[in-house]
């Protein structure tokens, strides 16, 4: 019998009071409000599973990226701090900027290069020559840019990233450069450079291209978003439009429980001064229940005035963390949380489900993505028959536990709930730290109470009324002799609070609820046989 004991989930804050960009679900960067939790997708591949997003302090120098100031033409007006050398014939090739707009949540302008280049030419994009970006021998910086090749002609062009030092005298001090390969699609390529003059004073960023003498070239490439930090690039876009931009450090508040929901709270927070026609509902923080007005011109009256409040349960965003199995959050297409546990928590169990998939990842603040898997809950049932596949009922697992999430103290756990069409529901969220009892026996058993109601006519006719459900479960668990005085005062200690109990490796022995007694036997020297009566939550 192992048992996991949740932890209690209240409300965790984010303190961070700065804007910062998340990718969603669509590749698309969103803004993330201040003091609120981002949680991002991979770009490059968004079947991944979504992840909380810490990040330190980081500062982009490059002070305007987002494009401000540019004018599209031949050759056009480059953004506002950015270089404007050699932006119209060198050696035969002209460079032009012909497109600006927005691409997945991406500033972008649009740069063409045409022409017979009639001797070597090297075109130079230099994100923020005017404005000196100190730096030092020994420092370490790095370039981000978002390049895609729009249009390629006959022949496709060098295309490198570059940073430069300088001294004071503004002359180059020295410079490094990563050849790149853009293709067709938008993602951020990277380079990092460690300063190495010592006359060195400032830095900055750009790509350059470069075309061979006597070749043609009709070539289109997307820029986007620049970025130049110290020590390495952030994880997603800083924005920028006139001065560099410091994105402040990600900081988990004390204590455990929910750091993010994407489902909304819909009622009003309470507010004694406010005056509530009946039937209202409000939402109460403290207990994060909702609670109905009784009377007309509720004014003043404590959420505890029973005469003009009458509680209606856990909020919808709350609903998965309380004490009841059959009480459900609802959400469109998916539901997202984010947890920590603030501890050492292996074991995550999610019950009373309705959805196709669960997504899950651990996030160490230092280590980063530790822990990342994505599982089906809906099973096969073709056995290799066409009309089991196309007409047999689906059938859908509705739970999901694992006692092996990654040993790390105050990580965070990203849980994505996710159903491809319709509502999300998730009726109950148990995550804490994982404790062996011993192994439990074959033999065991477990059984429906439904708490419905049927009523009978005095003519035979009835009317039933649908209620929740719990479930019960009966085994018998081996502990050692040497350990069994402490499995009984550790139950006793667990006396009335709802745990996970999972009896063996199926579903259908996970079980949230409560025991309703135990019993010891001690028939042998070495070992002993615990029986066990679950009484599974409603």
């Amino acid at each position: 019998m192992i048992i996991v004991e949740p932890v209690a989930v209240g409300d965790v804050a984010c303190m961070r009071p700065s804007l910062k960009w998340v990718w969603d679900r669509t590749g698309t960067l969103v803004e993330v409000p201040p003091d609120t939790l981002g949680v991002t997708y991979d770009p490059s591949d968004l079947s991944k599973a979504p992840y909380a997003l810490i990040e330190p302090e980081t500062t982009n120098h490059v002070r305007n990226n987002t494009m401000v100031g540019a004018v599209v033409g031949t050759p056009g007006t480059p953004p506002t701090t950015w270089g404007t050398v050699d932006l119209g014939v060198n050696a035969g090739i002209t460079r032009s900027i012909v497109g600006s707009g927005i691409e997945n949540g991406v500033n972008y302008l649009d740069f063409r290069y045409e022409g017979v280049a009639s001797a070597f030419s090297a075109s130079f994009v230099r994100f923020n020559p005017a404005g000196a970006v100190p730096a030092a021998i020994g420092e370490k910086w790095a370039q981000g840019v978002f390049l895609k090749v729009v249009e390629s002609g006959p022949t496709t062009p060098e295309v490198r990233l570059f940073i430069t030092e300088r001294d004071s005298a503004t002359a180059s001090a020295g410079i490094g450069e990563l050849l790149i390969d853009p293709t067709e699609v938008l993602r951020e390529f990277g380079m990092e450079y460690t300063i190495s003059s010592p006359a060195a004073v400032s830095a900055y960023s750009g790509f350059s291209v470069q075309c061979a003498s006597g070749q043609t070239y009709n070539f289109t490439i997307r820029v986007g978003l620049p970025q130049l930090c110290r020590e390495k690039l952030p994880v997603t876009p800083i924005r920028t439009s006139g001065a560099a931009i410091t994105r402040a450090a990600d900081v988990i508040g004390p204590g455990a429980g929910l750091v993010y929901s994407n489902v909304p709270i819909a009622e009003p927070i309470y507010d004694s001064k406010a005056s509530y026609a009946k039937d209202a509902l409000v939402y109460d923080p403290a207990t994060r229940s909702i609670f109905m007005s009784l009377v007309a011109n509720n004014t003043g009256k404590a959420l505890t005035d029973t005469g003009a409040w009458a509680p209606r349960g856990a909020a919808n965003r709350s609903a998965m963390f309380d004490e009841y199995n059959n009480t459900q959050t609802v959400m469109q297409d998916e539901i997202l949380v984010v947890l920590t546990p603030e501890m050492i928590a292996q074991g995550l169990y999610l019950g009373n489900l309705d959805v196709d998939q669960v997504l899950l990842t651990v996030v160490d603040a230092i280590e980063g993505v530790v822990h990342s898997e994505i599982v089906e809950l809906i099973e096969p049932n073709s056995q290799s028959s066409f009309f089991n596949w196309a007409f047999k009922r689906i059938k859908k697992r509705t739970y999901f536990f694992t006692l092996a999430l990654p040993v790390y103290a105050n990580a965070l756990v990203t849980l994505c709930l996710r159903k491809a069409t319709g509502l999300a529901k998730c009726g109950m969220a148990a995550i804490g730290p994982v404790e062996e009892f011993g192994p439990t026996l074959l033999g065991l058993s477990t059984e429906g109470k439904d708490f419905s109601s049927t009523t009978f006519n005095f003519d035979g006719t009835s009317k039933t009324q649908i209620r929740p459900y719990a479930k019960r479960m009966s085994c018998e668990v081996v502990v050692a002799n040497s350990d069994i005085t402490y499995v009984q005062d550790r139950l006793f200690e667990l006396r009335q609070r709802p745990l996970v109990w999972v009896g063996g490796p199926y579903g259908i022995t996970a079980v949230f609820g409560r025991y309703g007694s135990f019993k010891n036997v001690i028939p042998y020297q070495m070992e002993s046989r615990m029986s066990l009566t679950i009484e599974g939550a409603v």
